[in-house]
């Protein structure tokens, strides 16, 4: 240990140097808050510029969502004067005065409580009938959607809502509402003949409706002229059944008044009994007769040389030529006697065929006479009641135009008309559209808000990030940040920024205590006391924490029991362990100061670790009885324990240890050290 005296005679005098520092003390930078800020986001940009656009988004999301775009739909009403010189001025403007009158009192009638409740009821019926699925508006809705504006002889009706459907609805519920209104004002307005009128109107139509119904009851899916082409086919068919009807009885009388005998007209009796019942032939008189009902319909509608009536007329012809021939085939085949026959059980199988082919005729033209006064009845209703109803079109068109006259005269107490010029129309661009404008006002707020409360998360944190977290506390020029694991050089010129500090003692013993604050954060204590030693320092290392118990006797023992302990001898430099007691139970304040003057007599400079700051006893007594206490934090320490640690303290140096990459003290810490050398040697000048 050297015995040269102090070479600094200004740190021989202290509260000169607080003079001096006080006078030569600069006033306070002004504080810059873009630098500020930035020092708060070191190390959690991309977390602060990741969380602001996520929750930035989903805001900006939600608002686009929430808000709703708002279409407008516009009606208007048309207010019409009646005078054409109502419109000009002239010298008596009264009648221009009462034309504004009506248009003003028609626009507050339009904004008036029985106009929106009679639109806020016909809004909820269309509402039922169109869209069961949308939300009720309420009456107040209506009213402060509708807006009213008077434009001379317009009335604008404008509703504006987020559905562009509703707001058409709204304006044409609302318009329907006045047309309403004011159709039961004018009904007020009108003379006792009027609303005799009406009710005759009414009437008129209720017994019109009536007859329409009785027409469609007797004529179901026909109409007169159809009817009469049905009884025509059926009148026809009734003749050409009574004319076999007639041949089949001729027939039959001729047969019974042969009693039995065979003569020379048996042959043609058997050729006209052939005849009758011969299917095919039955057939073709059937279709005969429907074709020249067919066409007696066709000439009554159609010229003789229409090309429909030839083509019928000559199928006609040719059913003709056919019953022809087959009536000569059958009496050719009678004239050869192959139809023919002797014998009397012949002759009464003939009869009764005769007999049992004219009933089932007869039958035939019994349900076809039904049918025909059926459709004849019919057919007399229905030219009833088409002349009852054409004079009953007839007295309700001549009662209208006289309820029509009659409303109009009732009108003339009024300056102007009412029109409805147009009807609501579904908007299909929005009115208003502030969506993207919530959008981005959503995302820059929540996103400056998340951003603001990191900051302050930040700023109120309770743990340490950085070397200047506590800046408040320690100064720069006390203050040594190293990386997590420090390298020679940096350990080096941490002894030796310790030798410059005011509490190191030149020519004597040094004794300096070393204090971290949490049981994870690691201090360079063996590179500590070998640097020193390289530097040429005598240097003991003590260990004075109840953490580092070991098998050996040492700083327990010689405290608390007097013993003389040798301190083992490890890489240049001494070393004092615990000891071998599992539990500190404390010593006293003279017992420390004793034991450090005893220990410090052989060294130049004693290094003292008391552990973790308020866990262990060491680090309560011993950083007081120092010389230069460091107190050792890290990332992730608390600060609440340095702040009280800190203000405790007297010459206290901070080591800041496990620094990031981005600690401002790793890059400011050459240059620091460099400005106390100089500042110094400047005293010491």
């Amino acid at each position: 240990m050297s015995d040269q005296p102090a070479q600094f005679p200004v740190s021989a005098n202290p509260a000169l140097m607080q003079v001096q520092d006080f006078v030569q003390e600069s006033a306070a930078a002004p504080v810059n808050p873009v630098k500020t800020i930035l020092r708060l986001l070191r190390g959690q940009f991309l977390r602060v510029t990741l969380l602001s656009l996520l929750v930035g988004l989903g805001i900006a999301v939600a608002a686009f969502s929430v808000t709703k775009a708002v279409y407008e739909s516009q009606g208007l009403v048309r207010l019409v004067a009646k005078e054409p010189k109502i419109l000009y001025a002239d010298n008596d403007d009264s009648r221009l005065r009462l034309y504004d009158a009506f248009v003003s009192a028609e626009a507050t009638y339009l904004q008036s409580q029985q106009v929106v409740t009679r639109a806020h009821e016909i809004l909820l019926k269309n509402l039922d009938k169109k869209m069961p699925d949308l939300p009720r508006p309420a009456l107040q809705d209506i009213a402060d959607a509708i807006e009213v504006k008077k434009l001379k002889g317009l009335i604008s009706i404008q509703a504006r809502s987020a559905n562009p459907a509703l707001a058409q609805m709204m304006v044409n519920a609302h318009l329907e509402g006045y047309l309403d209104l004011q159709t039961r004002q004018s009904d007020t307005r009108q003379t006792l003949r009027a609303r005799e009128l009406e009710a005759r109107v009414q009437e008129l139509l209720s017994k019109q409706h009536q007859l329409g119904k009785e027409l469609l009851t007797v004529g179901e899916e026909y109409d007169a002229s159809s009817l009469a082409k049905a009884h025509l086919a059926k009148v026809t068919q009734l003749e050409e059944l009574d004319i076999r009807i007639d041949e089949l009885r001729n027939a039959l009388v001729e047969m019974e008044a042969a009693n039995g005998a065979l003569d020379a007209d048996t042959g043609d009796m058997e050729i006209k009994r052939a005849t009758l019942l011969d299917r095919a032939m039955a057939d073709m008189v059937f279709e005969r007769a429907k074709r020249a009902a067919e066409l007696e319909k066709l000439q009554m509608r159609y010229m003789p040389d229409h090309p429909k009536v030839a083509t019928l007329a000559a199928s006609l012809a040719v059913i003709d030529e056919a019953i022809e021939s087959r009536r000569r085939l059958i009496a050719t085949l009678g004239k050869t006697g192959a139809i023919t026959g002797t014998d009397g059980a012949a002759k009464s199988q003939s009869i009764a065929e005769l007999q049992a082919l004219k009933r089932k005729l007869t039958t035939r033209r019994q349900e076809l006479s039904k049918e025909a006064k059926i459709l004849n009845g019919k057919l007399i209703e229905l030219k009833r009641i088409n002349a009852e109803q054409s004079q009953v079109s007839g007295m309700l068109a001549e009662t209208r135009r006289i309820l029509d006259q009659v409303l109009l005269e009732s009108r003339n107490s009024l300056p102007g008309t009412v029109e409805i010029l147009s009807r609501g129309s579904a908007p299909e661009m929005p009115a208003e559209d502030k969506r993207k404008q919530f959008a981005a006002l959503g995302f820059l707020a929540a996103a400056g808000f998340v951003a603001v409360m990191l900051i302050a998360l930040r700023q109120f944190s309770p743990k340490v990030r950085y070397s200047d977290d506590l800046a408040a506390g320690v100064s720069e020029d006390k203050l040594v940040v190293v990386p997590n694991r420090p390298d020679e050089q940096q350990v080096a010129t941490f002894i030796s920024e310790l030798q410059l500090q005011p509490g190191w003692r030149h020519g004597q013993t040094t004794v300096v205590s070393v204090t971290r604050f949490s049981e994870e954060r690691t201090i360079p204590l063996t590179l500590l006391a070998k640097a020193a030693s390289d530097q040429g320092l005598n240097t003991l290392l003590v260990c004075a924490s109840a953490d580092g118990v070991s098998e050996h006797k040492g700083f327990a023992e010689s405290i608390l029991k007097a013993e003389q302990v040798a301190p083992l001898h490890a890489g240049g430099f001494d070393f004092l362990p615990f000891g071998r007691l599992t539990a500190n139970h404390g010593f006293s304040v003279e017992a420390a100061r004793k034991w450090l003057q005893n220990i410090a007599s052989e060294y130049d400079l004693v290094l003292v670790y008391c552990g973790v700051s308020e866990l262990h006893y060491a680090s309560r007594i011993l950083p007081k009885l120092a010389d230069i206490s460091i107190a050792a934090w890290g990332p992730g320490d608390q600060k609440r324990p340095i702040q009280r640690f800190v203000s405790q303290s007297n010459n206290l140096v901070g080591l800041f240890t496990g620094a990031a990459k981005d600690d401002p003290g790793i890059a400011d810490h050459l240059k620091t050290s460099e400005m106390k050398k100089g500042k110094a040697h400047e005293q010491a000048a």
